[in-house]
This record gives structure tokens, C-alpha cells and sequence, in this order.
């Protein structure tokens, strides 16, 4: 195994959450990507960029590594399944084992539950992005109000913390985008107990993770009472 995790164990009371600083785990290329799919080398072969093709090989042989442990199988043999919007599962699952995984430049993100629907999003920020521009795809008009009273200097951090709550929920649900983020309220959402309501009547708990290094990351749960496990796989 390329990384030892085996003491942790993933239960029906929580779930695991692990983070990878993927440039420090350059030397295991040549073992993850001997774990990778056909058609994931394939993939990996398009990236001209040799940057991007490493973070790619990277991120997805970590995941199959931590599926292979918990789903005791082998890293090269997992197989995916995918809904019509693209989510992969996996093909056998035998325990219902869920996952998901996000990337956003050097670092990598999964969460791994049992029979709950599962989100994550990792996204570095950029203090040179549009935000006002992109507020009438993101925020509800209730959040618009209240993100529209914020000084400047809390705009970044709130923005980010939204954005990455609202990917969360969104690639836990499973639909993409194809389920607007405007039709998903994270903003001010006590009263629901911290619930966020989805058209199709699913619940999604959701938690922004510390800050990290100028990363914002978030998770996205359909279990209110399940325990986060972080990991730092690159400590």
C-alpha cells in the first residue's frame, strides 16, 4: 500500500474524509498509474500539460487505492458504474460503499461513507475572481440579500464557503448542474438545523472543513448524525 490508513476504520456512525498534498506524492506515479483503468490512461495521455497529467494520475490512483482498502479489493480491478449525469459508483459493491472526490491544484480531496449519498469540493482561492459576476448563478435571492451586506473583505471567504457547500450538495445529489445552485439555500439555514432542502425532497447535511492553505473545502451528507473522520494523507 502506498500510504498507510489501515488503522482507520470506516464505520455506519461516521464518515472519512482525507486530503492529499499531491506534489509530495511525485515518486508514486509509476504505482498509480499502473492501478489506473484503460480508460483513465487514456485520459491521462490527453493532458499535454505534464502538470495537469500528474495531478490527474495522481488524484484518481489515490482513490482507487482507498476504495481498493475498504472495498477489499485490488486498486486496478475496482470498476465504475456511472448515473446519466456522470457520477461514478462503484460496479460492485457488495458493503454500499459511496464516495466522492474533488481537485483544485496541488491538493486532492475524498470522502468515503457507508449507505449515505456523499459530496466534496476543494477549490483554491482567487482573489482575482469575478464574484459579482457569478452571484446570480450561485446565490438564492434571500442569500443575495445577505451576501450583498458583507463588507469586502468577508465577500472572498463567504463566497467560497457557499460555492464549495453548494458543489458538495450537488455532486451528492448526483445531477450536476442540471440541478441549479440557485435552487439550494446554504446561506442562513438554522432553522432548518442546518438542512439543506433539495427539490427532491432530500435532506444534505453540510460542513465547511478548516481552511487550508488557501483552499476552501466543504462536505455534503443525506445523514445528519454521521461523525467527520479528516485525514491528512501527505502529514
Amino acid at each position: 500500500m502506498i500510504l498507510n490508513f489501515s488503522q482507520i476504520e470506516l464505520n455506519q456512525n461516521n464518515a472519512l474524509i482525507f486530503t492529499a498534498y499531491l506534489p509530495s506524492l511525485n515518486e508514486h506515479i509509476p504505482s498509480l498509474s499502473k492501478s489506473l483503468s484503460v480508460q483513465e490512461k487514456t485520459q491521462a495521455r490527453k493532458f499535454i500539460n505534464s502538470y495537469l497529467r500528474e495531478r490527474y494520475i495522481i488524484s484518481h490512483g489515490l482513490l482507487r487505492y482507498l476504495l481498493a482498502f475498504y472495498a477489499k479489493s485490488n486498486p486496478h480491478t475496482i470498476e465504475y458504474s456511472f448515473n446519466p449525469f456522470g457520477k461514478p459508483f462503484l460496479k460492485k459493491n457488495s458493503s454500499n460503499l459511496q464516495f466522492n472526490m474533488s481537485h483544485s491544484k496541488d491538493y486532492a480531496a475524498f470522502i468515503l461513507a457507508l449507505d449515505c449519498q456523499v459530496g466534496i469540493d476543494i477549490e483554491q482561492k482567487d482573489k482575482n475572481i469575478d464574484i459579482q459576476g457569478l452571484l446570480d448563478l450561485i446565490l438564492t435571492k434571500e442569500e443575495a440579500i445577505i451576501f450583498n451586506e458583507l463588507n469586502s473583505a468577508e465577500k472572498l471567504d463567504t463566497f467560497y464557503e457557499v460555492w464549495t457547500k453548494k458543489e458538495a450538495i450537488l455532486k451528492a445529489l448526483g445531477q450536476g448542474l442540471s440541478h441549479p445552485m440557485t435552487l439550494t439555500q446554504v446561506m442562513n439555514v438554522a432553522a432548518n438545523n442546518g438542512a439543506h432542502y433539495l427539490a427532491n425532497n432530500i435532506k444534505f447535511y453540510c460542513s465547511e472543513l478548516t481552511d487550508l492553505n488557501g483552499y476552501s473545502r466543504a462536505v455534503a451528507i443525506a445523514h445528519e448524525t454521521r461523525e467527520f473522520i479528516q485525514i491528512n494523507l501527505t502529514s
